[in-house]
């Protein structure tokens, strides 16, 4: 399918672009067949817009997930979920040597980290200093080799969630393994501290934190700006994603007059009657779009949803979610808060949390395209629940029943993946014998 993309002209003069033919004058659309870099640099700037509506089908190109790994944090921590995982080689001291990757993570009795070389197999794990004690839903941003900046959420401060002074941000260098400093309150009106309109009374913190070294800080364009933050807004009983921007990363300006993703907008059949949207991360497609999983649903950990963007205001949710379902089976009673980091070989690797009835382990999978020639296998599943592996098997071939038929005797909790996240679920006893998919 040839995709056409209509984009729309977000200045008050005549633009001249490399990739776009002639010029384009004040608020005048035109049609291109395709997304250009430069074209898609200007989007970012806020010179274009590409109109709701306009944009290709959804979908991710192809990928595999590959859920052979078990579960990888915490080590000695009781829990470990809200994980944000970054990847420098050699960028993260432990301590005792460089390391190439950290994780961050609530650890139910605030922040602590751990360090690898791999991204699965974790050790050193410590508790962050340097910050509010309590605090945990962090996000991060490596601004240079040498700074590395959070946010994160403090619940202990007065009237939470309620309190603009929740949000707090630090810095350190991760290169020499230094504590935290500079720790602060945020300001700004993100929230209404209990107020109207209900959809940002409060916060939870932040979701997802971008970081641009070279702002212009144009007025109502948010990616212009040192910093842009996606955070949980609450109504006190009702979660979504609202956008900021900031400079300083301290004192924080409110986007729109609305939350840029919710789960009583568009809503779909699996966020039910009330639902959630919170612990989001953001990746960029090579077409130049935003896409975005998310943890939803009837309630904020009730799974993982995907949604996508030209201009990551205007979100479209995909309609095969949830791409991840929690449900029956070890550690499936929740399945939130995805982190993603890319490995050296392309790949992503995708972390998210799920729990029992007493622990939070966080997990990691494998995310491959098709187009870097790997191939579309299924590894053995174990999601680090002590269940028996299942052979590698072939899918996305053939019609639904012929890759039905060489899954090969899953285990009780098993998932499923179609590699176009085209949908998902578990695997059940239907009968002694048959198996059944949820």
């Amino acid at each position: 399918m040839t995709m056409s993309i209509t984009i729309q002209s977000n200045t008050d003069t005549v633009l001249e672009l490399p990739g776009l033919a002639g010029t384009l004058g004040p608020g005048k659309t035109v049609t291109v067949p395709a997304m250009t870099e430069d074209l898609v640099r200007a989007v970012d700037l806020g010179l274009l817009l590409v109109p709701s509506g306009a944009e290709p089908p959804p979908g991710l190109p192809p990928v595999l997930f590959e859920h052979h790994y078990p579960h990888v944090l915490p080590l000695s921590a009781d829990r470990a979920y809200y994980v944000r995982v970054l990847r420098a080689p050699g960028g993260f001291h432990d301590g005792t040597r460089p390391r190439d990757f950290v994780a961050y993570y609530g650890d139910g009795d605030g922040m602590s980290c751990a360090f690898s070389d791999d991204g699965l197999a974790w050790d050193n794990e410590k508790k962050v200093s340097g910050i509010a004690e309590s605090g945990y839903h962090v996000v991060c941003a490596l601004e240079t080799p040498d700074r590395l900046r959070i946010l994160y959420w403090d619940p202990d401060v007065t009237d939470q969630p309620y309190n603009m002074a929740g949000l707090r941000t630090a810095v350190c260098n991760p290169k020499t393994d230094a504590a935290f400093t500079e720790d602060a309150a945020c300001t700004g009106n993100l929230v209404t501290g209990g107020g109207d309109p209900a959809w940002n009374r409060g916060h939870y913190g932040p979701s997802f934190l971008w970081y641009n070294p070279e702002p212009t800080s144009i007025p109502g364009r948010p990616f212009t700006w040192r910093y842009a933050l996606l955070f949980i807004a609450t109504t006190g009983g009702n979660d979504s994603l609202g956008l900021g921007y900031s400079d300083d990363a301290l004192d924080w300006r409110l986007y729109g007059d609305g939350p840029v993703l919710s789960g009583l907008v568009d809503t779909q059949p699996w966020e039910g009657d009330n639902g959630y949207v919170s612990a989001a991360h953001v990746e960029r497609l090579a077409d130049g779009r935003w896409w975005m999983l998310y943890s939803g649903g009837p309630a904020g950990n009730a799974g993982i949803g995907y949604a996508w963007s030209w201009d990551r205001i205007h979100w479209t949710k995909a309609a095969f979610n949830p791409v991840f379902r929690a449900g029956g089976g070890p550690f499936l009673e929740r399945c939130y808060t995805p982190s993603l980091v890319r490995d050296a070989d392309g790949s992503l690797l995708l972390y998210r949390s799920g729990r029992d009835d007493s622990s939070y382990r966080t997990f990691v999978s494998r995310l491959r395209a098709q187009t870097l020639d790997w191939q579309d296998l299924l590894a053995a599943d174990h999601l680090g629940q002590g269940l028996a592996p299942r052979s590698a098997v072939r899918r996305g071939r053939g019609s639904e029943a012929e890759r039905d038929a060489a899954i090969p005797n899953p285990a009780l909790g098993d998932e499923w993946f179609n590699t176009d996240l085209s949908g998902g679920g578990k695997w059940e006893k239907f009968t002694g014998t048959d198996w059944k998919r949820t």
